[in-house]
């Protein structure tokens, strides 16, 4: 484990470094569209169901398509902190090639570092551990993220915030279908929030999406919604 945490580290320092290093010149673009629904509810004491269903458009909005399905079952630990785990299924049909079908069971740990004078959360950290099976293909892929979120209120605007994000993917080891060890990915998302109805709240924005590939990266923008319900 100890092993597995320093190569993380090493990941994200080369992945901030690529980030920063890296310009438009050097990737191939695409212009992507998500939205996505997250729904959470109580079952008994700390115990709460978790479930996220998302739609992606792709390849220039149109031409390919994901869609993920994310259950889990999760534990509250602490004050807005809790640990989860969860399955998700993922099937890509990219404009050109083959229909893939993806069976990812994963486990997180969330939690607030930072919070406002009056106690609610300013930011928020999730570390989340993939473990990444594609059908026909041998051999599994652990994938190691690690997602950042500032969340701030704007006074006197009936519950808006101001919501950004970053988050690195980094691949633990490589398989013979096509995965290198090391940065996968990484996502920096601006927008806002809002409520929308009084157990729902709307989130849309802009999101960048880097993937790091042999030869030109990709970088996908993607206008991104995200509805999240209280059940």
């Amino acid at each position: 484990m100890i092993f597995l945490m320093m190569r993380a580290r090493l990941a994200l320092l080369g992945g901030l470094a690529l980030s920063l290093a890296a310009t438009p010149a050097l990737a191939e673009e695409d212009a992507q569209a998500w939205a996505g629904v997250i729904a959470s509810g109580p079952v008994r004491g700390d115990l709460f169901l978790w479930l996220e269903g998302q739609a992606r458009a792709t390849d220039d909005v149109g031409g390919g398509s994901q869609f993920i399905l994310r259950p889990a079952i999760g534990a509250r630990i602490g004050r807005d902190a809790h640990a989860v785990a969860g399955y998700a299924y993922v099937r890509t049909d990219p404009a050109n090639g083959g229909v893939s079908r993806e069976h990812r069971p994963w486990q997180q740990i969330q939690f607030a570092p930072l919070r406002l004078a009056n106690g609610a959360p300013l930011v928020i950290s999730r570390t989340r551990l993939e473990q990444r099976m594609v059908e026909g293909r041998g051999g599994t892929s652990w994938r190691l993220r690690q997602f950042v979120r500032l969340q701030v209120p704007v006074k006197g605007a009936g519950g808006v915030q101001l919501v950004a994000f970053s988050e690195g993917f980094f691949n633990l080891n490589a398989t013979r279908w096509g995965i290198r060890d090391g940065v996968d990915q990484w996502r920096n998302f601006v927008g806002a929030g809002f409520p929308v109805l009084p157990r729902a709240r709307l989130e849309p924005g802009y999101l960048n999406q880097r993937i790091a590939r042999r030869g030109q990266d990709r970088v996908n923008h993607i206008l991104s919604a995200t509805l999240f319900v209280r059940l």
